[in-house]
Protein backbone atom coordinates (compact mmCIF):
# COMPACT_ATOMS: atom_id res chain seq x y z
CA UNK A 1 0.00 0.00 0.00
CA UNK A 2 0.81 3.25 -0.47
CA UNK A 3 2.34 5.18 2.42
CA UNK A 4 3.18 8.01 1.29
CA UNK A 5 -0.34 8.72 -0.24
CA UNK A 6 -1.60 7.74 3.15
CA UNK A 7 0.28 10.11 4.95
CA UNK A 8 -0.54 12.81 2.94
CA UNK A 9 -4.02 12.08 2.89
CA UNK A 10 -4.43 12.02 6.18
CA UNK A 11 -2.34 15.50 7.12
CA UNK A 12 -5.25 17.44 5.16
CA UNK A 13 -8.22 15.00 6.01
CA UNK A 14 -11.02 17.43 6.26
CA UNK A 15 -10.02 18.30 2.68
CA UNK A 16 -9.05 15.28 0.88
CA UNK A 17 -11.40 12.46 2.50
CA UNK A 18 -15.55 12.82 2.44
CA UNK A 19 -15.40 12.73 6.00
CA UNK A 20 -18.44 9.60 6.91
CA UNK A 21 -18.43 10.78 10.82
CA UNK A 22 -19.50 14.20 9.27
CA UNK A 23 -21.36 13.36 6.23
CA UNK A 24 -23.44 10.84 7.25
CA UNK A 25 -27.14 12.37 7.27
CA UNK A 26 -29.06 10.13 9.33
CA UNK A 27 -25.87 9.36 12.06
CA UNK A 28 -26.31 5.68 10.67
CA UNK A 29 -22.27 4.85 12.03
CA UNK A 30 -23.00 6.19 15.54
CA UNK A 31 -26.18 4.68 16.41
CA UNK A 32 -24.97 1.34 14.94
CA UNK A 33 -21.91 1.96 17.45
CA UNK A 34 -24.15 2.91 20.18
CA UNK A 35 -26.51 -0.47 19.56
CA UNK A 36 -22.97 -2.61 19.19
CA UNK A 37 -22.07 -1.03 23.04
CA UNK A 38 -25.76 -2.47 24.40
CA UNK A 39 -24.77 -5.70 22.67
CA UNK A 40 -21.64 -6.30 24.27
CA UNK A 41 -21.73 -4.69 27.67
CA UNK A 42 -18.14 -4.42 28.84
CA UNK A 43 -16.78 -5.49 25.60
CA UNK A 44 -13.49 -4.69 23.22
CA UNK A 45 -13.76 -2.87 19.93
CA UNK A 46 -11.50 -2.24 17.22
CA UNK A 47 -11.19 0.37 14.24
CA UNK A 48 -9.47 -0.86 11.58
CA UNK A 49 -8.16 1.95 9.58
CA UNK A 50 -9.50 4.41 11.70
CA UNK A 51 -7.70 7.65 9.82
CA UNK A 52 -7.26 10.61 12.13
CA UNK A 53 -9.73 9.17 14.69
CA UNK A 54 -12.54 10.74 14.38
CA UNK A 55 -14.76 7.82 15.63
CA UNK A 56 -12.47 6.89 18.40
CA UNK A 57 -13.59 8.77 21.39
CA UNK A 58 -17.54 7.75 20.74
CA UNK A 59 -15.99 3.51 20.43
CA UNK A 60 -13.89 4.69 23.83
CA UNK A 61 -16.84 5.94 25.88
CA UNK A 62 -18.38 2.62 24.74
CA UNK A 63 -16.14 -0.34 24.67
CA UNK A 64 -13.94 -1.27 28.14
CA UNK A 65 -10.97 -1.38 25.51
CA UNK A 66 -10.50 0.06 21.97
CA UNK A 67 -7.69 -1.07 19.41
CA UNK A 68 -6.95 2.04 16.41
CA UNK A 69 -5.26 0.74 13.85
CA UNK A 70 -4.00 2.73 10.81
CA UNK A 71 -1.26 2.83 7.91
CA UNK A 72 -0.38 6.18 8.25
CA UNK A 73 1.87 7.47 11.13
CA UNK A 74 0.55 10.78 10.48
CA UNK A 75 -3.38 9.63 10.89
CA UNK A 76 -2.01 7.55 14.37
CA UNK A 77 -0.53 10.65 15.67
CA UNK A 78 -3.73 12.83 15.02
CA UNK A 79 -6.12 9.92 16.36
CA UNK A 80 -3.52 9.94 19.71
CA UNK A 81 -4.17 13.80 19.93
CA UNK A 82 -8.18 13.30 19.45
CA UNK A 83 -8.36 10.89 22.07
CA UNK A 84 -5.96 11.95 24.33
CA UNK A 85 -8.26 12.39 27.55
CA UNK A 86 -8.92 8.65 27.32
CA UNK A 87 -7.09 5.90 28.91
CA UNK A 88 -8.50 2.92 27.60
CA UNK A 89 -7.01 3.04 23.34
CA UNK A 90 -4.40 1.32 22.41
CA UNK A 91 -3.09 2.26 18.90
CA UNK A 92 -1.19 0.44 16.21
CA UNK A 93 0.57 0.96 12.73
CA UNK A 94 -0.05 -1.95 10.60
CA UNK A 95 -0.30 -2.35 6.74
CA UNK A 96 -3.77 -4.63 6.90
CA UNK A 97 -2.25 -6.25 2.83
CA UNK A 98 1.17 -7.26 4.81
CA UNK A 99 0.81 -7.43 8.88
CA UNK A 100 -0.78 -9.46 11.13
CA UNK A 101 -2.65 -7.07 13.92
CA UNK A 102 -1.59 -7.55 17.36
CA UNK A 103 -4.22 -7.82 19.55
CA UNK A 104 -6.67 -10.66 20.07
CA UNK A 105 -9.77 -10.68 17.88
CA UNK A 106 -12.70 -8.22 19.84
CA UNK A 107 -16.24 -8.28 20.10
CA UNK A 108 -16.87 -5.41 17.78
CA UNK A 109 -14.71 -4.08 14.38
CA UNK A 110 -15.64 -1.12 13.27
CA UNK A 111 -14.02 -0.78 9.34
CA UNK A 112 -15.11 2.73 7.18
CA UNK A 113 -13.74 2.92 3.95
CA UNK A 114 -10.71 0.63 4.37
CA UNK A 115 -10.96 -2.78 1.72
CA UNK A 116 -10.44 -0.02 -1.21
CA UNK A 117 -6.93 -1.26 -2.41
CA UNK A 118 -7.17 -1.57 -6.50
CA UNK A 119 -4.88 -4.27 -6.00
CA UNK A 120 -6.38 -8.18 -5.75
CA UNK A 121 -4.45 -9.31 -3.80
CA UNK A 122 -3.42 -7.31 -1.63
CA UNK A 123 -7.74 -6.63 -0.76
CA UNK A 124 -8.04 -9.93 -0.25
CA UNK A 125 -5.12 -10.33 2.33
CA UNK A 126 -6.84 -7.11 4.09
CA UNK A 127 -10.16 -9.01 4.04
CA UNK A 128 -8.94 -11.71 5.79
CA UNK A 129 -7.16 -9.82 8.18
CA UNK A 130 -10.51 -7.30 8.81
CA UNK A 131 -12.63 -10.59 9.49
CA UNK A 132 -10.15 -12.72 11.55
CA UNK A 133 -9.95 -9.91 13.99
CA UNK A 134 -13.58 -10.31 15.02
CA UNK A 135 -14.33 -13.11 17.64
CA UNK A 136 -16.62 -15.91 17.59
CA UNK A 137 -20.09 -14.08 18.10
CA UNK A 138 -18.80 -10.47 17.30
CA UNK A 139 -19.88 -7.79 15.20
CA UNK A 140 -18.22 -6.23 12.46
CA UNK A 141 -19.77 -2.88 11.20
CA UNK A 142 -18.53 -2.44 7.53
CA UNK A 143 -18.90 0.74 4.99
CA UNK A 144 -17.73 0.57 1.71
CA UNK A 145 -17.91 2.61 -1.71
CA UNK A 146 -21.08 1.38 -3.36
CA UNK A 147 -20.27 0.47 -7.13
CA UNK A 148 -23.78 1.41 -7.55
CA UNK A 149 -23.52 4.45 -5.93
CA UNK A 150 -21.20 5.59 -8.53
CA UNK A 151 -22.58 3.77 -11.82
CA UNK A 152 -25.42 5.84 -10.92
CA UNK A 153 -23.25 9.63 -10.77
CA UNK A 154 -22.18 8.55 -14.34
CA UNK A 155 -25.47 7.77 -15.54
CA UNK A 156 -27.23 11.02 -14.35
CA UNK A 157 -24.06 12.78 -15.25
CA UNK A 158 -24.38 11.85 -18.90
CA UNK A 159 -27.85 12.48 -18.81
CA UNK A 160 -27.60 16.39 -17.97
CA UNK A 161 -25.25 16.87 -20.32
CA UNK A 162 -27.88 15.27 -23.28
CA UNK A 163 -30.83 17.61 -21.65
CA UNK A 164 -28.36 20.52 -22.52
CA UNK A 165 -28.32 19.44 -25.88
CA UNK A 166 -24.94 17.45 -26.16
CA UNK A 167 -25.07 14.34 -28.41
CA UNK A 168 -24.12 10.96 -26.88
CA UNK A 169 -20.62 11.12 -27.63
CA UNK A 170 -20.06 14.43 -26.54
CA UNK A 171 -21.77 13.64 -23.12
CA UNK A 172 -19.79 10.48 -22.49
CA UNK A 173 -17.01 12.38 -23.30
CA UNK A 174 -17.39 14.98 -21.11
CA UNK A 175 -18.27 12.93 -17.84
CA UNK A 176 -16.74 9.67 -18.00
CA UNK A 177 -13.00 10.44 -18.54
CA UNK A 178 -11.08 7.93 -16.34
CA UNK A 179 -9.19 5.42 -18.67
CA UNK A 180 -10.07 2.34 -16.49
CA UNK A 181 -9.13 -1.26 -17.85
CA UNK A 182 -11.05 -4.33 -18.62
CA UNK A 183 -10.13 -5.88 -15.69
CA UNK A 184 -10.67 -2.47 -13.54
CA UNK A 185 -14.09 -2.35 -14.42
CA UNK A 186 -14.95 -6.48 -14.03
CA UNK A 187 -13.75 -5.88 -10.44
CA UNK A 188 -15.80 -2.96 -9.40
CA UNK A 189 -12.57 -0.64 -9.49
CA UNK A 190 -13.14 3.38 -10.23
CA UNK A 191 -11.50 6.43 -10.24
CA UNK A 192 -12.27 8.13 -6.86
CA UNK A 193 -10.72 11.55 -7.45
CA UNK A 194 -8.32 10.38 -9.70
CA UNK A 195 -7.28 7.68 -7.68
CA UNK A 196 -8.31 4.08 -8.55
CA UNK A 197 -10.65 2.98 -5.86
CA UNK A 198 -12.06 -0.65 -5.41
CA UNK A 199 -16.72 -0.12 -5.29
CA UNK A 200 -18.62 -3.09 -4.13
CA UNK A 201 -21.92 -4.60 -5.24
CA UNK A 202 -24.37 -4.87 -2.73
CA UNK A 203 -24.45 -9.02 -3.60
CA UNK A 204 -20.98 -9.07 -3.59
CA UNK A 205 -20.02 -7.98 -0.41
CA UNK A 206 -23.06 -9.65 1.39
CA UNK A 207 -21.44 -13.86 -0.21
CA UNK A 208 -17.75 -12.52 0.84
CA UNK A 209 -19.32 -12.21 4.58
CA UNK A 210 -21.59 -14.58 4.37
CA UNK A 211 -18.61 -17.33 2.87
CA UNK A 212 -16.50 -16.29 6.10
CA UNK A 213 -19.32 -17.46 8.28
CA UNK A 214 -20.66 -14.28 8.94
CA UNK A 215 -24.65 -13.59 9.72
CA UNK A 216 -25.67 -10.27 7.90
CA UNK A 217 -27.97 -8.52 10.62
CA UNK A 218 -28.53 -5.56 8.63
CA UNK A 219 -27.19 -4.09 5.21
CA UNK A 220 -28.57 -0.80 3.96
CA UNK A 221 -27.76 2.45 2.20
CA UNK A 222 -25.49 4.83 3.82
CA UNK A 223 -26.60 8.44 2.57
CA UNK A 224 -24.12 11.54 2.12
CA UNK A 225 -24.90 15.19 2.33
CA UNK A 226 -24.72 16.44 -1.28
CA UNK A 227 -21.49 17.98 -1.93
CA UNK A 228 -22.33 20.93 -4.09
CA UNK A 229 -25.46 22.25 -5.53
CA UNK A 230 -26.81 19.86 -8.01
CA UNK A 231 -24.55 17.28 -7.78
CA UNK A 232 -26.45 13.60 -7.81
CA UNK A 233 -27.10 11.76 -4.77
CA UNK A 234 -24.08 9.23 -3.63
CA UNK A 235 -23.77 6.47 -0.99
CA UNK A 236 -22.35 3.57 0.52
CA UNK A 237 -22.71 0.11 1.43
CA UNK A 238 -23.53 0.14 5.06
CA UNK A 239 -23.45 -3.55 6.40
CA UNK A 240 -23.33 -4.85 9.98
CA UNK A 241 -23.09 -8.73 10.38
CA UNK A 242 -22.54 -11.13 13.49
CA UNK A 243 -19.69 -13.84 13.08
CA UNK A 244 -20.81 -17.69 13.57
CA UNK A 245 -19.56 -19.58 16.39
CA UNK A 246 -18.21 -22.86 15.54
Amino acid sequence: MDLAYWNRISENYQLEVLSVFDNDIHGLVEEKIAEAGIAYPNGSAADIGCGVGLFLPLLADTFASVHACDLSSVGIRKAKRRASERDNIRFHEVDLSTDSLPFHPVDFVLCVNVLIMPALAQRWRAWETVLNQVSEGGAILLVAPSAESIQMEYLQSVEAELIRGSNCQEAIRGCISEKASTNDLRLGVHQLDGVRTKHYLMEELLQLLCARRFQIQEARKLHYRPQGPGLPESWDWLIVAQRQKS
